[in-house]
């Protein structure tokens, strides 16, 4: 059995360690915590116009109640509300800060159809779930890694109340999406991929949607755009972050986080300056 990945806490700029773990950016009421398969985001959520993750998301709001439109006019006003991955929306909340929960679905086992739509907290009562919501910080990544249990694993339980199975991919799509995952900038078109594991350009295409429930263009688009929240504090200007993460200028980039954030990058850097930035990578040998 692997260690349990070492968490780091510093006030420098980079986020990224060549010995993996966790690192925090800086000290802030506002939390952000990304690993390979979880997003949590707590703080301000700002004017974002439609967006379209590629993971499913749990929204919550901390003070009074979130409202989150749907493309085709329906709506829901409501203190939690959750969606599928793929679905275009618009949330905007009635005060305070929001709880935004990404939750990558290559590899969970959601035991039926992706939850939709308002949900109520059953493991806490509303007002204690807020509570907890609220009050997470770096001693629980602390509390966590001293105690060998998986971070994920934990905000699952936090957020949802228990956490979330995995399931196995085939082995050929599984070896793909790490490949992505572990570097989202890398240009590979479904060709390339299908080479990688064995397939033709169309049979993979087919197996993959099969597997992940989603496209491989949009995969790659999200894992792509995803990348912006590991960088937030590089310090790197819009063409720099652009072209590490695989767009040829800084129009494309700009045009494609906005696509899926509702946000321009400019906005999200800016709003991430007083963010606490947590990260966990895996540990190498």
């Amino acid at each position: 059995m692997s260690n349990p990945p070492r968490l780091f806490l510093t006030r420098l700029v980079p986020l990224f360690t060549a010995r993996g773990g966790y690192r925090a950016a800086m000290s802030s009421p506002a939390f952000l915590f990304t690993s390979t398969d979880r997003v949590l985001y707590r703080g301000a959520l700002g004017r974002p116009r439609p967006r379209v993750f590629g993971a499913a998301v749990c929204y919550g709001a901390l003070e009074g109640a979130l409202r989150l439109s749907l493309s085709d006019g329906s709506q829901w006003d409501a203190p939690a509300v959750r969606l599928p991955p793929g679905v275009a929306h618009q949330i905007c909340v009635e005060r305070g800060p929001v709880l935004c929960y990404l939750i990558e679905p290559e590899f969970v086992d959601w035991g039926g159809p992706c939850p939709s739509g308002p949900f109520q907290p059953e493991h806490l009562p509303e007002r204690a779930w807020r509570q907890a919501l609220a009050d997470l910080c770096e001693a629980d990544l602390r509390g966590w890694r001293d105690a060998g249990r998986e971070p994920d694993a934990e905000l699952d339980r936090l957020v949802l109340g228990r956490p979330l199975p995995r399931r196995t991919l085939d082995a050929r799509v599984a070896g793909v999406v790490e490949r992505v995952r572990a570097d989202p900038a890398i240009a590979w078109l479904a060709a390339d991929a299908g080479a990688f594991c064995g397939l033709s350009a169309s049979r993979f295409m087919h197996v993959f949607k099969d597997e992940v429930g989603g496209g491989w263009r949009a995969f790659r688009a999200w894992k792509r755009a995803r990348g912006l929240l590991d960088c937030v504090h590089s310090g790197e200007s819009l063409t720099q972050l652009a072209l590490a993460l695989g767009y040829p200028d800084a129009s494309h980039f700009s045009h494609a986080i906005r696509q899926v954030t509702g946000l321009r990058p400019s906005d999200i850097i800016t709003g991430s300056r007083r963010l606490g930035v947590w990260q966990q990578t895996r540990d190498l040998p």
